[in-house]
């Protein structure tokens, strides 16, 4: 297949009906787009190429062509000397010069034309690749959204979920618990006070009456 036929088959390729339906997107957007890179240094080096061979067909063309005006003048002067044999001679090499020119000029015009085609193709192939480039950072800032939106679900329905609350509310009780028994230990503690003055007051009291009780009876000393 030509080079142009190539370039055709890539350019009307339905690539996003492919990417679509592809397993990896991304990597198939890769490959076709390494595809596209090839056959377009393919089409350079060819245009290129035709680009030369047309140059070279147009300087034989204009070669032969100046030839042949050369041996139409040389025909006209042999005429106006009047020896006509000369100027048939003359318009013989003309007649060759001419053919020559005129094939030269088909096969230049249809170069010219083939560079035309060409130089299309590879313009149509570069705003392929410009489209297919863009098309793959979409594809990945779509995986990507995806990926974030997948970890973000994830987060959420762990964090909604009934071990954390019950992780919370057993973390809870625990603090309940020990408040619960530093209150009691407090209360303990400020009732063993209370309970050793009102010992103390107790004691106090007995030996007041003691003591009243010695000075009624005059035992006190």
């Amino acid at each position: 297949m030509s080079i142009l036929g190539r370039i055709r088959d890539l350019i009307g390729a339905n690539v996003n009906a492919a990417l679509d339906k592809a397993e990896d997107p991304e990597k198939m957007a890769n490959e076709y787009l390494r595809q596209l890179s090839d056959e377009y240094y393919d089409a350079k080096t060819n245009v290129a190429a035709a680009m030369a061979d047309e140059t070279r067909l147009q300087q034989r063309m204009i070669q032969h062509q100046g030839e042949a005006d050369q041996w139409q003048s040389k025909a006209e002067a042999a005429l106006r000397a009047g020896d006509e044999e000369l100027a048939k001679a003359a318009l013989g090499r003309k007649v060759q010069a001419q053919k020559l020119a005129d094939q030269y000029k088909a096969q230049y015009e249809a170069q010219s034309s083939q560079v035309d085609q060409l130089q299309e193709a590879l313009a149509q192939l570069e705003t392929r690749i410009a489209e297919t480039k863009a098309q793959k950072d979409l594809i990945i800032a779509k995986k990507n959204r995806a990926q974030t939106q997948e970890t973000i679900q994830s987060t959420i329905k762990g964090l909604s979920g009934s071990s954390v609350g019950d992780k919370l509310d057993r973390l809870e009780d625990k603090v309940d618990d020990r408040l619960a028994q530093a209150n009691a230990m407090a209360q303990l503690e400020s009732g063993s006070l209370e309970n050793r003055f009102r010992e103390l007051e107790k004691a106090s009291e007995l030996d007041s009456e003691l003591a009243e009780l010695k000075r009624k009876m005059g035992m006190d000393s």
